[in-house]
């Protein structure tokens, strides 16, 4: 091949590949697949029906499971203040979805700056605690009456198939070592990345009056690293 065939080959390739890319962002452009922070989106009238993908922090207490469709607010990623938007959401709720979670919301922007959605996921805080001088779930029931309403800590192991989006009365079971005794657990933050069936966790909180853990925090123990 003479220089001349080589210069057009590598012209014609190079051609091709921008053609490709150009495609490529489009395409992801179209389905909101390129992620914008809330302060990219909040007060943009350019976006009003347009497909977008946001990722933002719950803002604590902003929302609430029961209501149909579920209502909630986000800003941006770890921020305490500052703009916020509205969500509402008509999907199914993440079993990992709570207060201070990040989530990442594709859908419509209505006329109102609303985000309207379908489709949501959610990324979990990674944090781990020793377990070391907390409560098995046996000695935190030997206490009885006298450790009722008292800030504890406990430790147990996640009981098969009970995690639970937040919202409802009981978020996951947690057990000894070996599946008894066991006690539930009611939590509305967001649970740590890697809490699965059979996970370690260690619990900040208190038991009620009804024998429910009721949870401030969550973290996987330390041998769960």
């Amino acid at each position: 091949m003479n220089k001349r065939a080589r210069m057009r080959l590598i012209g014609v390739t190079a051609i091709i590949l921008i053609s490709v890319i150009a495609i490529v962002v489009g395409v992801g452009a179209s389905d909101g697949s390129y992620s914008r922070n809330v302060s990219d989106v909040v007060g943009n009238d350019e976006l009003a029906g347009e497909r977008v993908r946001v990722t933002g922090t719950v803002i604590p207490g902003s929302w609430d499971k029961k209501s149909s469709p579920m209502r909630f607010d986000i800003r941006d990623e770890g921020a305490t203040e500052g703009p916020y938007i509205s969500v509402v959401y008509n999907g199914p709720v993440p079993s990992t979805f709570g207060d201070e979670v990040t989530a990442i919301i594709t859908g419509v922007i209505d006329a109102d700056g609303v985000l309207e959605s379908e489709d949501m996921i959610t990324k979990c805080p990674s944090k781990y605690e020793s377990a070391t001088g907390a409560l098995t779930v046996a000695d935190l029931l030997a206490e009885g009456e006298g450790v009722i309403g008292k800030s504890v800590r406990m430790t147990g192991f996640v009981a098969t198939g009970t995690i639970q989006p937040p919202g409802g009365a009981v978020r996951f079971v947690v057990s000894d070592e070996g599946g008894s005794p066991a006690v539930d657990v009611f939590y509305d933050g967001a649970l740590p990345e890697g809490m699965v069936d059979g996970s370690q966790v260690v619990l900040g909180g208190f038991l009620d009056e009804q024998g429910v853990f009721d949870a401030v925090n969550v973290s996987l123990s330390d041998t769960e690293q």
